[in-house]
């Protein structure tokens, strides 16, 4: 029996020093519940800190989008109060002394299919006279070609933007070329 109790006392002996990490007295178990209470509360703070920082930001966005209301406010009211300005009718110009008590009318604008019409011929005169500075002496100064081709866009526009207002120029009307 005797070597058994040594067996025993050999084997148990290791394992319990191993076990023996192991606090099972009341005072070890209140200490591993205080450490666990003690990381929560770590992670609370860690959160409740991370919240603070969320808050002042929050509070400023609050402040900016508070201000940007006020700006955009303040822009409606001005378009508003643009948009009833152009509704009202302008005050007629004063007349000069001695001048005739009827008001200069405006030429009324041509009928929109007279003014595509006219806007047409146009084109086709600007492409003919184009087409004409294209095929010109081809010897001649490049500069010199430049500003033919620059001259005549500035006939262009110029008469386009006569047909657009109903003023018709001189120097060209449609159907005369």
């Amino acid at each position: 029996m005797m070597p058994r109790a040594v067996t025993l006392l050999l084997v148990g002996l290791p394992l319990l020093f191993a076990c023996g990490g192991r606090d099972d007295t009341p005072q070890g178990k209140d200490q591993a519940q205080l450490e666990v209470m003690q990381r929560r509360l770590d992670a609370l703070d860690q959160r409740l800190a991370t919240t603070e920082k969320d808050l002042a930001a929050g509070a400023r966005l609050r402040e900016d989008m508070h201000a940007l209301e006020q700006r955009v406010g303040a822009a409606e009211a001005k378009v508003t109060q643009a948009l009833e300005a152009a509704k009202q009718r302008p005050p007629a110009p004063a007349a000069a002394p001695g001048a005739p008590t009827g008001s200069a009318a405006r030429p009324a604008l041509p009928d929109p299919m007279e003014r595509r019409a006219q806007l047409s011929e146009l084109m086709t005169e600007y492409r003919r006279r184009l087409n004409a500075l294209g095929q010109g002496d081809p010897q001649a100064n490049p500069a010199d070609r430049l500003a033919a081709r620059r001259s005549l866009r500035e006939w262009y526009v110029a008469h386009r933007r006569a047909i657009l207002a109903g003023r018709p120029m001189t120097d060209w009307q449609p159907g005369t070329h």
